[in-house]
């Protein structure tokens, strides 16, 4: 699985812990597969792996669930663009704005 293919059966997902375990599952395995873009992976998995902890064992309202997956998706959705792009100064600036907005957020995971 690459991580395009990560992003899409995430956005196919109801949103919940489930769709969660999963992003945080096949990101740690990227980590492994792809190490060039090792670190962006990992700051998925960190996201992901703080909602299933957070949240796992909470009745979460559907609305909290959509607004958490909207956000990583938005995340994982800036690094695949940057991926696609090529330049190290793309990924840099989408690593950072996914931090400095994650930031600004509510942080919610």
């Amino acid at each position: 699985m690459n991580f395009t293919d990560l992003i899409q059966r995430f956005a196919a997902q109801a949103p919940g812990t489930d769709s969660f375990l999963k992003v945080k599952e096949g990101s740690l395995a990227l980590v492994s597969s792809d190490s060039e873009h090792a670190a962006a992976y990992f700051l998925i998995y960190g996201f992901a792996r703080s909602y299933v902890l957070l949240y796992e064992d909470q009745g979460i309202a559907p609305a909290f669930a959509e607004t958490a997956k909207t956000q990583l998706l938005s995340y994982m959705n800036r690094l695949d663009e940057a991926f696609r792009s090529g330049t190290a100064q793309d990924l840099v600036a989408a690593l950072n704005w996914i931090v400095l907005d994650y930031g600004r957020s509510g942080k919610i995971f």
